[in-house]
């Protein structure tokens, strides 16, 4: 079995999310269900319910008064955000049951990955985007697929992260290179697996440029500028050094004022030290 086909087979074998994620989706499409309804969808995993009032009542939302019940977090904070929530909870659980390799700690790769998550939010409220939630999962998730890559390839893959940081290349060229394919497209298939929407399945694959079929995508450009923000902070370890020029169509198309960096970068580090503690639990 060559590399392209055992990577093909794995999306196969990645975790899926749990069964109250399932559960809360479909409570939510159906324009008959209640807040007591998710809730108590919810609250039948106890460990998920008491790190959902955590989060809730973190200064990452920042609500005045203190949440004491799921309904009040549905309620304050959207069914949407309480999902993405448990969808961020899970994935830290993936990271935590997957090994690190001599050269690469996992977590380092989670760190960048909350990273995307909170500028990209931030980014988005910045320049009033709409469904500013998707974009704190987007980022979360749009190197998913450099972790199935670490969980199924292991030292075959850290080969490709040495190569790219010896050569100074973008690890998605050397990843084309070695293994014949990307963990953009990794990623989307596990997005597909895991029945997202289109939008970030998008983020997923295009986050590199931030262009879907020669037109900017809203979601994978705010993720696009996103990651490049978190680069140059170094917040984490994506696999490489680059930092790549953010594509001119994006920054044009996001309007995104000349100060707007300067001014971000503190709310970023500030909201993405409490998102560590809050989803490394």
């Amino acid at each position: 079995m060559d590399i392209f086909e055992k990577i093909i087979r794995s999306v196969d074998d990645f975790p899926t999310l749990p069964t109250i994620f399932s559960a809360l989706a479909e409570v939510m499409t159906d324009p008959r269900s209640t807040f007591s309804d998710a809730a108590n969808v919810i609250s039948r995993d106890q460990a998920s319910a008491m790190k959902i009032l955590k989060v809730a009542n973190s200064a990452f939302y920042g609500f005045p008064g203190k949440i004491d019940t799921i309904s009040q977090a549905i309620f304050y904070i959207g069914f949407e955000e309480v999902k993405n929530i448990i969808i961020t909870i899970s994935i830290w659980d993936i990271f935590k049951s997957s090994s690190s390799h001599s050269g690469f700690n996992i977590v380092d790769l989670w760190k960048h990955s909350i990273g995307v998550g909170v500028a990209s939010r931030t980014i988005a409220k910045t320049i009033k985007a709409e469904n500013v939630e998707n974009c704190f999962i987007a980022g979360i998730i749009h190197d998913i697929g450099k972790l199935l890559f670490i969980r199924y390839l292991g030292n075959e893959y850290i080969k490709v992260i040495d190569f790219a940081c010896e050569n100074n290349l973008n690890i998605r060229d050397a990843e084309s290179d070695m293994l014949g394919i990307t963990h953009t497209i990794a990623g989307e298939l596990i997005g597909e697996k895991w029945k997202m929407p289109l939008n970030i399945k998008n983020a997923i694959r295009y986050h590199y440029s931030g262009m879907v079929n020669g037109k900017v995508h809203d979601l994978s450009a705010i993720v696009h500028i996103a990651n490049i923000v978190v680069r140059m902070m170094q917040l984490g370890n994506p696999g490489d050094y680059i930092i790549p020029e953010p594509y001119p169509e994006v920054l044009e198309y996001l309007k995104i004022p000349h100060n707007c960096f300067s001014l971000i970068v503190p709310e970023i580090d500030l909201f993405y030290q409490e998102s560590l503690v809050l989803f490394s639990l």
